[in-house]
């Protein structure tokens, strides 16, 4: 294998190495553009020696190295922290229609959650768990209705509703000694300025 001659292979300027160094010197980038300065003023002569100076594996050198010679530094400066970790199996489309389900009250529960996605969509989770997980990632909560006896006859409650209101002919209940038309007064109890006396 040919030796490289990194002071021919690196086309940017010492001086502009510098000032990349400065302006990524707190970031993860840092050590990448350190390690072209070291290979283009010849303070190291291979990437064994640049990795060693750096405190990097060779191998990882070599993957930077390789990165600049396929793109340059542009190629080599890319982050790629948004790519590490786990990718969401659900897709935007998904989510949205989950959504909308959800907003129709058809889907009240993890469990509920977990079926549609996977009979609609064919996202399957190892677990329901992780359909629970993924709508606390995005801050979806689940709706449910107010909670009903079996037993309750709707017609008979909103019929004694509408008794209370003609009791009153449609108006708010009198109020009390302890009540103020501003607002709802002292608790029962509190004791009054007046009253100290």
């Amino acid at each position: 294998m040919a030796k490289i001659l990194y002071p021919q292979v690196i086309t940017e300027d010492l001086d502009d190495l510098k000032e990349l160094e400065k302006y990524h010197r707190y970031t993860h980038l840092f050590q990448r553009v350190r390690m072209l300065g070291l290979l283009k003023s010849e303070e190291c002569s291979n990437l064994g020696e640049a990795a060693q100076a750096l405190g990097y594996s060779w191998r990882q050198c070599q993957r930077w190295f390789a990165s600049y010679q396929e793109g340059g530094i542009e190629e080599l400066l890319k982050s790629r922290v948004h790519e590490r970790g786990r990718q969401e199996l659900v897709t935007e489309e998904a989510l949205e229609d989950l959504k909308q389900t959800m907003k129709t009250g058809k889907i009240a529960t993890i469990s509920q959650a977990d079926e549609f996605l996977r009979e609609h969509h064919g996202i399957e989770y190892a677990h329901p768990d992780g359909v629970g997980q993924l709508l606390r990632r995005h801050k979806i909560k689940l709706k449910s209705g107010r909670p009903r006896h079996e037993q309750a006859d709707q017609e008979e409650q909103e019929a004694f509703k509408k008794l209370r209101g003609q009791d009153r002919g449609g108006q708010r209940a009198p109020l009390r000694g302890w009540q103020t038309a501003k607002g709802p007064g002292f608790r029962r109890g509190a004791i009054r300025a007046d009253q100290l006396a």
